[in-house]
């Protein structure tokens, strides 16, 4: 099992399955920075709110249509998911679709199970937040040349 991976029960896994289809429990700011516990936590400590008040995917999911995750909608995939899903900066959030199409398919649980699986591979792990930093870089140079 990966240092970087902490182990815990089900229940708090699953709070780490944003509505948008990303898996926290493999996000940077959960693993490595320690500044949220999830994009689901409302414990105000950590940036679980903030990415909840600034994320229109979980607005348009949650707050507006009352689910769980986009999995659940009958739209899925929309628009602004396939936006967010294709980021020239935010790279990482390839995935989301296919894994919203895995829940839907398996259910939550097992999604969940499956994420605790696959990330508990090191080396592919230590790659992944490789690469949502190297994402927060981009966002960096694009804000800093936007400013010019």
């Amino acid at each position: 099992m990966s240092k970087l991976w902490l182990k815990m029960d089900d229940s708090v896994e699953v709070k780490l399955a944003a509505p948008c289809g990303l898996y926290c429990g493999s996000c940077v700011d959960y693993l490595e920075y320690k500044s949220c516990h999830g994009c689901g936590c409302t414990c105000g400590d950590c940036e679980g709110l903030a990415h909840q008040q600034s994320c229109d995917i979980y607005k348009c999911c949650v707050e507006k249509k009352g689910l769980k995750t986009c999995a659940d909608c009958d739209e899925l995939p929309c628009s602004k998911l396939i936006q967010f899903c294709y980021s020239p900066i935010w790279t990482h959030h390839l995935q989301v679709i296919e894994n919203l199409r895995r829940q839907k398919a398996v259910g939550m649980g097992k999604w969940v199970k499956e994420q605790r699986e696959v990330w508990s591979n090191e080396w592919y792990l230590k790659r992944w937040l490789w690469l949502q930093k190297e994402c927060e870089n981009k966002l960096r140079r694009f804000q800093e040349e936007s400013t010019k």
